[in-house]
C-alpha cells in the first residue's frame, strides 16, 4: 500500500520574503543616496561660510576708529554665498533671503557670535556665519523623512589683541549663585583713566526663579549678592538668568536675560612641565623630582625661591615670607596652603614694582598625584604681578581645567594688605577673592577672573580697576572656528 504525504506549498513564502528584503534594500539605498547629497550640500555650504566669515570679520574694525558694521558683515557673507550657488535670484548682496533661493536657504550672520559658536560666543572680536538649506529627499515618500536639514557655520575673527571686556566671568551655565558678592565692604570695579569701556561682570548661569526685570530680587538667581547691593559697583552687569539680592539694586546697570559668553581661553595650550627646570625649596637645597612631597616651609623667616616645577606643591607655615624671583611657578600635585601670618611677595624690580610671576596648578604626571587647591589667602600681605612676556603674558594664576581634579579652588586675599593684578583662570573651579582690612590703594585687585564660579567680598574697600593692558590678550585674525 502506498502512502501519500500532503505537501505544503512554500513557493509563496519565498516571494514574500524576497519582496520585503527588496523594500528594505531600496530604503537603505535611498538613504545612502540622500545622505550623500546632504554631505555634498554641506560641503557647498562650508565653502561659502568659511570665506564669508573671513570677509565679514573685516568689518569688526572697519577703520582705526570705526565701530563694527553688522550690515556690511552680512553683505560680505552674502557675496560668497552667491558665489557658491546659493540665492540664485538675488540681484545684489542685500538679497540673501529664502525667497531668492529655490530651496529656501537661509543666511544668518551673528555679531557677536551665538552660543553655538562655543568659546567665541559673545566675543566682540569675532563674527559667525551660518548657512542652512533643507534638502528635499528623493525617496521621502517611502519613509517619513521628506527633508534633511543641512547646516554649516564658520567664525571669523579680527582681534588685534584686546583683552576680554569683563573683569568677572562665571562660566557655569546652570547653577544658582554661580557668581556671588558677599561682605559688608565696598567693591568698586571701574575702568582706569583713559579706558572708555570694559570692567563688566558676566554670569552665564540661567538660574532664575523670579522675573528678569533688570532689578535684583529676592528669588534665586545666577548672581547672588549677600550684602547691601548698593555697595557693589560695576560699569555693567550681565546675567543670563536673574540677580538675587536682599535689598536694592547694584550700581552701574544690570541686564538680566543677557546673552551667553563663551570661555575666551578654552583653547589656550597649557605650559609643558618638560620646558621648565625643577624647583628648589631653598636656594641651596636639592632640586625637586617627580613624586616628591613638595616644599614644607615651617621655619619663620624669609625664603627666596626661583621659578620651576614644584612637585608636591607648597605648604607655607606661620610667619614665613616667600620672596619670588620672576618667572613661571608650576605646582605639580599638592597645590598651595598658606597658614596664618604667611606672606607672599615677589622680588622688587625697577622702581620698586613687584617682579612678574605666574602660577600653574596641575598634576604630577609621574605618580598620578592630582592637583589640589591653591590657597593664597594670606593673613599678612599678598603682593603679586603677572608674568610680563611670552605666550602667557599677564596671566597670574591658572588652574588646569584638564587635570585630575579640575574643580580645585583658588583663594586670594590679604587681611592687612592686598595688591595683585593680572588674569586668574579656573575654568572648572571656584575663585574666591577676599579684600583685606586695608582701605583704598592698599587693598587693590587689578585683576580679571575667568572661572566656573566666583565669590568676591570683604569687609572693607576693595578697589578693582580694569586695565586691559594688564590682562591676558589673545590676538586672532582670520578663520578661527
Amino acid at each position: 500500500m502506498t502512502t501519500v504525504t500532503p505537501r505544503t506549498d512554500e513557493r509563496g513564502q519565498v516571494l514574500v520574503i524576497f519582496a520585503g528584503a527588496l523594500v528594505v534594500l531600496f530604503v537603505i539605498a535611498s538613504l545612502v543616496v540622500d545622505l550623500g547629497f546632504a554631505f555634498m550640500i554641506r560641503r557647498q555650504e562650508q565653502n561659502a561660510a568659511d570665506p564669508g566669515a573671513i570677509a565679514a570679520a573685516r568689518y569688526i574694525h572697519p577703520s582705526a576708529t570705526g565701530a563694527a558694521d553688522p550690515t556690511a558683515m552680512r553683505r560680505a557673507a552674502c557675496f560668497y554665498a552667491r558665489q557658491n550657488g546659493f540665492f540664485q535670484s538675488a540681484t545684489s548682496n542685500d538679497g540673501c533671503v529664502p525667497a531668492n533661493d529655490a530651496n529656501g536657504t537661509t543666511l544668518t550672520v551673528n555679531y557677536p557670535p551665538s552660543r553655538s559658536a562655543g568659546r567665541y560666543a559673545g566675543n566682540p572680536g569675532a563674527v559667525e556665519v551660518v548657512i542652512n538649506r533643507n534638502h528635499r529627499t528623493f525617496f521621502g515618500g517611502l519613509i517619513p523623512l521628506p527633508t534633511i536639514p543641512v547646516t554649516s557655520s564658520a567664525v571669523g575673527a579680527f582681534d588685534t589683541g584686546s583683552s576680554n571686556s569683563s573683569s568677572l566671568i562665571s562660566l557655569d551655565p546652570t547653577s544658582c549663585s554661580a557668581g556671588k558678592i558677599h561682605g559688608t565692604g565696598t567693591i568698586d570695579i571701574h575702568p582706569v583713566l583713559g579706558v572708555t569701556s570694559g570692567g563688566y561682570v558676566q554670569v552665564n548661569s540661567s538660574c532664575s526663579s523670579g522675573s528678569t526685570d533688570d532689578v535684583c530680587g529676592a528669588s534665586s538667581g545666577g548672581l547672588k549678592i549677600d550684602s547691601n547691593a548698593s555697595n557693589f559697583t560695576a560699569p555693567m552687569t550681565y546675567v543670563v538668568g536673574s540677580c538675587q539680592a536682599t535689598s536694592g539694586t547694584i550700581n552701574g546697570g544690570l541686564d538680566e536675560n543677557a546673552a551667553y559668553v563663551g570661555d575666551p581661553l578654552a583653547e589656550l595650550r597649557p605650559p609643558r612641565l618638560a620646558d621648565y627646570p625643577p624647583g628648589k625649596c631653598s636656594p641651596t637645597g636639592p632640586a625637586l623630582a617627580p613624586g616628591d612631597r613638595g616644599c614644607r616651609f615651617n621655619s619663620a623667616g624669609t625664603i627666596n625661591l626661583q621659578p620651576g616645577v614644584y612637585y608636591g606643591g607648597w605648604a607655607i607655615g606661620n610667619n614665613v615670607t616667600l620672596v619670588l624671583a620672576p618667572g613661571m611657578y608650576i605646582f605639580a600635585g599638592g597645590g598651595v596652603t598658606l597658614n596664618a601670618g604667611g606672606t607672599i611677595t615677589s622680588v622688587a624690580g625697577v622702581g620698586g614694582a613687584p617682579a612678574p610671576v605666574m602660577f600653574f596648578n596641575t598634576d604630577d604626571p609621574s605618580t598620578g598625584t592630582g592637583q589640589s587647591n591653591v590657597d593664597f589667602e594670606a593673613t599678612g600681605t599678598l603682593v603679586l604681578r603677572p608674568i610680563s612676556s611670552g605666550p602667557y603674558k599677564n596671566i597670574l594664576i591658572w588652574n588646569d581645567g584638564n587635570g585630575s581634579n579640575p574643580t580645585s579652588w583658588i583663594k586670594l586675599g590679604g587681611q592687612s594688605s592686598l595688591d595683585i593684578a593680572g588674569t586668574i583662570y579656573n575654568p572648572k573651579g571656584l575663585v574666591t577673592l577676599e579684600g583685606g582690612s586695608g582701605v583704598g590703594s592698599s587693598n587693590t585687585a587689578a585683576i580679571q577672573i575667568i572661572a566656573w564660579q566666583w565669590d568676591i567680598g570683604g569687609n572693607s574697600t576693595l578697589d578693582m580697576p580694569y586695565d586691559p593692558q594688564g590682562l591676558y590678550q589673545l590676538p586672532q585674525k582670520g578663520l578661527v572656528h
